[in-house]
């Protein structure tokens, strides 16, 4: 009876695993196994990475970066951001440009000119807040204003207008320059956030990828060494060295890590896929991923930082952090807001002269004595009763710019700890990577050992197997820690807003 039952279990276990392991082609199976499968005292260690696909050319780290600040759009439209804000500071400066006008009146009826008016003026702003002005008139005709009357050749007029209350200390046109050359540094800052946010985002992708793909070889191993198992366990039982049973563990232990590997496998397709979303040619198209592209952790840099550097890298952070600096410059935009507002509450008052000339006149036109007797002047000076207007405008801006100032403090400390926090998670996994490491290399030696247990008959397949599963949890573990450094980097530079820390020469 008991013959009966092993003849029976083995033909099931024949027949059933001879379907469970068609996917696996010969040609990818060990040596072992493929030309003595009866060879059960062979080191599973010699087995690693037997059937594991370590081919690819390596796309490493810094390449992908440059590939992704030199044609991803996101970078282009970073820069566009900057360059809208310098075009912003040039209109800005256009409020000090030199102005020309010209206006040519006439007037005649009844074949009598009644008047004829030229008048062309040359107006140049002043950064102080004055302005020069160089004019031409000419006033021809029966019936003109006498106050308008020259010779016949014209006059010239040279002359400056100067404030003396309202915008003496800054008017409308240097606050608008001062608010554009703020809104340049902003415009500076909001490019370099935006392309660190990507670079934040491009460094867990490849991070992704790397893990899917030391995943994907981790999946591949564990096969491999099940499938050579099996087909030893199989050459035992024919021995009459096993049970029969010993075969359906082996084979159930090959399906489960089948399933595994489909699973690494559409992960890593679809981490590459993600991948390709970051990839651009310089015409602007898609591109893909090069052939046979495999990532490597080298040039990212896996180290921790000094502690000594901690300090430093904290200033740095307050320092360059593009989100402090766009708050700075909405400071300084508000500073010069509130300036403004506060020359408002002083009388209106701006004294105008100029001194005029005949055309064709042989007398130097800044002669003394001859301006003395030749010249324009005006005094213009307004002021409301109450500045109801003037002061609520002043208490506004004043609250704007407390605003703004709470607001850069508020930043400054969430930079600071987020620096903090992105230099501690980098060194601690520093210290859990060579932790694990020594977990992965005990795990191996675990299963070697047991290995050899097996092979002399003191210990099962099933315990053998639970010490494998071990040794390959231990090793995704490791792979999805070395993949977090990527991750790690972003955040730091994400926090610092240095990008050369990103990569590690």
């Amino acid at each position: 009876m008991r013959r009966l039952y092993t003849l029976t279990l083995g033909a099931i276990v024949g027949s059933v695993g001879a379907g469970a392991l068609a996917p696996v082609p010969a040609s990818a199976q060990p040596d072992s196994a493929r030309t003595s499968v009866a060879s059960p005292n062979r080191s599973t260690s010699a087995l690693l990475g037997a059937l594991v696909d370590t081919s690819g050319t390596p796309y490493t780290f810094p390449e992908f970066v440059d590939e992704v600040l030199g044609h991803h759009p996101v970078a282009q439209q970073a820069r566009l951001v900057a360059e809208q804000a310098r075009a912003e500071l040039r209109s800005a400066w256009g409020a000090f440009d030199p102005k020309v006008s010209a206006k040519w009146d006439q007037k005649r009826s009844g074949g009598t000119e009644y008047y004829n008016y030229l008048n062309t003026e040359l107006k140049i702003p002043l950064p102080i807040g004055a302005d020069v002005t160089l004019a031409y008139d000419r006033t021809m005709g029966r019936y003109f204003n006498p106050d308008r009357r020259t010779d016949g050749n014209g006059t010239f007029a040279a002359g400056i207008s100067i404030p003396l209350g309202q915008r003496i200390v800054t008017d409308e046109r240097r606050t608008a320059l001062q608010q554009a050359r703020a809104a340049r540094d902003a415009g500076d800052a909001e490019r370099l956030g935006i392309v660190n946010k990507l670079l934040y985002a491009a460094a867990k992708d490849y991070g992704s990828w790397y893990e899917a793909w030391r995943r994907r070889a981790i999946a591949q191993e564990g096969e491999a060494l099940a499938a050579f198992r099996l087909q030893a366990v199989r050459a035992r039982v024919n021995n009459g060295e096993s049970a029969p049973i010993d075969t359906v563990e082996a084979l159930l232990e090959v399906q489960r890590r089948q399933v595994s590997r489909y699973e690494a496998e559409a992960a890593f397709y679809l981490s590459s896929l993600h991948m390709t979303a970051y990839l651009w040619d310089p015409e602007g198209r898609p591109a893909s991923l090069p052939d046979a592209a495999k990532p490597v952790l080298h040039g990212l840099g896996r180290g921790g930082i000094d502690s000594t550097q901690l300090s430093a890298l904290v200033d740095r952070a307050v320092e360059r952090n593009p989100e402090l600096a766009k708050v700075q410059a909405k400071i300084r935009q508000a500073s010069a807001e509130r300036l403004l507002a506060a020359q408002g509450i002083l009388p209106f008052a701006e004294a105008k002269l100029a001194g005029v000339a005949e055309r064709g006149s042989d007398d130097s036109f800044f002669n003394r004595d001859r301006l003395d007797d030749n010249y324009k002047a005006a005094l213009v000076i307004s002021s409301p009763l109450l500045f109801l207007k003037e002061t609520g405008k002043f208490n506004a801006t004043d609250a704007k710019l407390d605003f703004q100032r709470l607001e850069r403090d508020l930043v400054r400390r969430d930079i600071e700890i987020d620096a903090r926090t992105a230099i501690f998670d980098l060194s601690n996994l520093q210290r859990l990577l060579v932790t694990q490491e020594a977990n992965v290399r005990n795990a191996r030696l675990l299963r070697d050992a047991e290995q050899i247990r097996f092979e002399n008959g003191e210990s099962t397949l099933l315990i053998l197997n639970l010490r494998e599963r071990l040794v390959l949890d231990e090793a995704g573990k490791l792979a999805s820690l070395e993949a977090k450094v990527a991750s790690a980097r972003g955040a730091l530079v994400l926090a610092t807003g240095d990008r050369s820390l990103l990569t590690i020469p």
